[in-house]
C-alpha cells in the first residue's frame, strides 16, 4: 500500500471522571497537569524513540495520543505491541489510577483510518486495555484523599498529613508547579491570555463571584462538538476522490483543535469578572479536540458558556468554509447527497455549592450535555442546565435551549436574552413565588399572581398567547420567546446581572 501508515492511538478511558476522583482543586489540577505533560508531543517522542513518530495529522487533545509509522516496514503487529508496552508503562507512571486503551489500523490517511477502522474497533471493544493494579491486601488503610485505593504511605499536605494512595501521591504537588507548566490546560490558557492565576481552591474560586451570588456556588461546564463525526467521515470518504480534499485532510483536525483553545481563551477573557479583576476566573480541567470541561463562579457561567459556543461556532465555520464548499460540491456531483453544515458544539451546565463533590458534578454535567445534544439531534448548538441547590440532583424540569435563542449571529443578545435580563430584575422572592404557583397550578395562576404584584410584563414573553393560556397545563409551554416560563424562571437564577 503506497504511502500508507500504521496509526496507533492511545487514550485515557473516562478521563473526566478519573480527574475528579479527588475532591480538592489542588489534586484535580495536578492530575490534569500530569495528563497534559505525559501526553505532550515532546514526552511522547522521547518514549517511542525510533519505533514511530507523533502523528502530525491528528489534532491535540488532553488524554489522547496518536502515533504512526510507515506500513511498508513489515512486522507491524509486533511493532505495535512494543509501542503499546512502552506507552502504557509511561502513562501508568504519570497517572497510576487511570484506565487506558489502545487501538490501531492501517491506511493512507488518518481521517480515513479513524473513521473506518479505529472508531468501529472502539465501538466493538476491539482494543487493548491497560488497567490500574488491584489492591492485593484488603485490610490496607484506604487513601484519605480519594477513598478509592489503598494508601501506600503518609505524606504532608497543606492541612497536615494524610495516608495517600499512589495516584493521590502523584497529585500531591505544589500548586505553582501545576500552573506553571504551559503544557497543562490551565498553564496553556494563562500563557494565551496573560492574566494572574486562578485561586487555589474551589471555595476561593466561588468567592470571586458577586455579593448577590452568595460567593459560595460554582458552575461545572462540559462542552462537546456536534456533527464532527459526520463531517470527518464525509471528508475521509470523499477525500480519496478529490485532490483538494486530500490536502485538507492532513490539517483540518489540528485547525479545529486550535479553534477549541481559541474559543476558550476568548470566553475566559470576556467574562465581566475577568475584566474586573484581571485574573483567570475559569479553571480548565480538560481541553482538546472538541471537548472541554471547566469550573468557574456560578454567576459567570452563562456569560462563559454562550460566548464559548458562539465563538467556537464562528471559528469552526471559518476553518471549514472552504473545505465544506469543496466537500459539498463533490457530494452533490457524485451522488446527489445533501449539503453538510459546519459543525457546532453543545454544553451541559451544573450549578452547585462549592463543597459539592466534583465527581458528581462532572457526571451530572455530562448527562446535561447528552440531553442538550439529543434534544436537537446534534444538529445545532444547544445547552441544558441544572441547579442542584434549587432543584436537586435529578433530571431538570425543563427542556434544553438552542443557542440561537440566546445569542444572535454576530454574538449579541437576542430578544429572548433581553427578556431574561428584565425577568432577573424581578425580586428573587417574587420569582420563587411564581415558580411555586406555576408548579402547583399552572401558567394561568402564575400570570394572575404576576399581574397582581405588577410583574406581568416581565413574564409575558415566556407565556403563550393570553387567549390560549387557560388551555395549557404544562410547566414549560411554547411562547413567543421560545422559552417557557418554567425554564425562564429557572434560568434566571444565574443569568447575567442576577
Amino acid at each position: 500500500m503506497t504511502g500508507a501508515y500504521v496509526y496507533v492511538d492511545f487514550g485515557a478511558v473516562r478521563i473526566q471522571q478519573y480527574l475528579a476522583r479527588t475532591p480538592a482543586l489542588r489534586g484535580h489540577r495536578a492530575a490534569s497537569n500530569n495528563l497534559a505533560r505525559a501526553t505532550a508531543a515532546a514526552s511522547i517522542t522521547e518514549v517511542i524513540g525510533d519505533l514511530a513518530e507523533v502523528n502530525p495529522e491528528a489534532g491535540r487533545a488532553d488524554g489522547v495520543v496518536s502515533v504512526r509509522f510507515p506500513a511498508a516496514t513489515g512486522g507491524c503487529e509486533e511493532r505495535v505491541r512494543r509501542l503499546q508496552e512502552r506507552m502504557f508503562t509511561h502513562l501508568r507512571a504519570a497517572l497510576p489510577g487511570a484506565e487506558f486503551q489502545s487501538v490501531w489500523g492501517e491506511g493512507e490517511s488518518y481521517l480515513a483510518v479513524y473513521a473506518h477502522s479505529l472508531q468501529p474497533k472502539v465501538r466493538r471493544g476491539q482494543v487493548r486495555h491497560d488497567l490500574p493494579p488491584s489492591a492485593e491486601f484488603p485490610l490496607a488503610v484506604p487513601c484519605r484523599m480519594c477513598h478509592i485505593d489503598p494508601a501506600v504511605g503518609i505524606e504532608p499536605v497543606p492541612d497536615g498529613e494524610l495516608a495517600l494512595c499512589l495516584d493521590c501521591s502523584v497529585r500531591n504537588v505544589p500548586r505553582r508547579q501545576a500552573v506553571a507548566d504551559t503544557r497543562s490546560p490551565e498553564g496553556q490558557l494563562l500563557q494565551d491570555i496573560g492574566l494572574a492565576p486562578a485561586p487555589d481552591s474551589f471555595t476561593d474560586l466561588a468567592a470571586l463571584g458577586s455579593v448577590a451570588s452568595g460567593r459560595n456556588h460554582l458552575a461545572t461546564v462540559a462542552v462537546d462538538g456536534n456533527a464532527f463525526g459526520l463531517f470527518f467521515r464525509a471528508l475521509a470518504d470523499e477525500g480519496g476522490q478529490d485532490a483538494r480534499l486530500r490536502e485538507a485532510k492532513t490539517s483540518i483536525s489540528t485547525a479545529l483543535s486550535l479553534a477549541t483553545r481559541a474559543a476558550l481563551a476568548s470566553a475566559a477573557l470576556e467574562l465581566p469578572l475577568t475584566v474586573e479583576r484581571e485574573q483567570l476566573c475559569v479553571v480548565p480541567h480538560v481541553v482538546g479536540g472538541d471537548d472541554v470541561l471547566v469550573s468557574l463562579p456560578a454567576d459567570q457561567a452563562w456569560w462563559f458558556t454562550l460566548t464559548f459556543l458562539k465563538e467556537f461556532e464562528r471559528l469552526v465555520r471559518k476553518e471549514t468554509a472552504e473545505v465544506l464548499d469543496q466537500l459539498n460540491e463533490v457530494r452533490a456531483g457524485r451522488a446527489g447527497l445533501p449539503a453538510l453544515e459546519a459543525p457546532t458544539a453543545s454544553a451541559g451546565v451544573v450549578f452547585a455549592h462549592a463543597s459539592h463533590p466534583l465527581n458528581l458534578l462532572v457526571e451530572s454535567a455530562g448527562m446535561r450535555l447528552s440531553e442538550a445534544k439529543a434534544a436537537f439531534r446534534g444538529r445545532q448548538a444547544s445547552v441544558q442546565w441544572l441547579d442542584i441547590t434549587a432543584d436537586g440532583a435529578q433530571h431538570p424540569g425543563h427542556p434544553p435551549v438552542a443557542l440561537h435563542l440566546l445569542r444572535n449571529g454576530d454574538g449579541g443578545q437576542t430578544a429572548t436574552a433581553e427578556a431574561l435580563s428584565r425577568l432577573v430584575q424581578v425580586p428573587a422572592s417574587h420569582r420563587a413565588r411564581l415558580t411555586d404557583a406555576l408548579r402547583g397550578s399552572g401558567p394561568l395562576t402564575a400570570a394572575a399572581l404576576a399581574d397582581r404584584v405588577g410583574h406581568l410584563d416581565a413574564i409575558r414573553p415566556f407565556l403563550p398567547p393570553l387567549d390560549q393560556i387557560n388551555q395549557i397545563d404544562q410547566l414549560d409551554v411554547p411562547s413567543v420567546s421560545g422559552i417557557g416560563l418554567g425554564a425562564a424562571l429557572n434560568l434566571a437564577r444565574w443569568w447575567p446581572c442576577a
